[in-house]
């Protein structure tokens, strides 16, 4: 696993932000069996509006998605797009919180294959890699935090 560093400056967090904490969403192609309209493109999850119980064991079939006039949207395409950071965990912190002066940094550890997929989303939406020394000290405090918190709990819990 690596650890990454990305500053964000003040005018570039709201889409950072907003790419972070997206949802998940299908890329699809499907036309309603009563009214004949098209559906292309993104859609997030959360459109979809109903699921439906499988008799043979429980489990449930992927959502369907209904169509304005009542129809049902058959698919030809459905594909899953997962938002990769909210899965893989990221660390956001304002620079003053780490006794630093300006900006924003994310802290990402995760494996090479998780980079090269959403580095260049995240680099489009404004953020930039944080210099070498810059880096290496947003690191150790968010770990020392993150150790310190961890020991905290233990001894909560004993």
């Amino acid at each position: 696993m690596e650890v990454r560093i990305y500053k964000i400056s003040g005018d570039a967090m709201p889409k950072v932000k907003a790419l972070l904490e997206s949802e998940d969403m299908f890329d699809v192609r499907a036309k309603c069996a009563k009214c004949g309209q098209a559906l292309e493109g993104k859609i997030k999850a959360s459109e979809y509006t109903q699921y439906l119980p499988v008799e043979k064991g429980g489990k449930e079939l992927p959502p369907k998605k209904l169509c304005k006039c009542g129809g049902t949207f058959h698919f030809e395409k459905r594909e899953l797009i997962k938002n990769e950071f909210a899965r893989t965990g990221y660390t956001l912190r304002a620079a003053e919180s780490l006794d630093l002066e300006e900006g924003n940094f994310i802290y990402i550890g995760a494996d090479d294959e998780f980079f090269k997929k959403n580095e260049p989303l995240l680099l489009g939406a404004g953020a930039k890699r944080a210099a070498e020394e810059e880096a290496h000290t947003v690191k150790e405090k968010i770990e020392a935090e993150e150790e310190a918190a961890a020991s905290g709990m233990g001894g909560i819990f004993g």
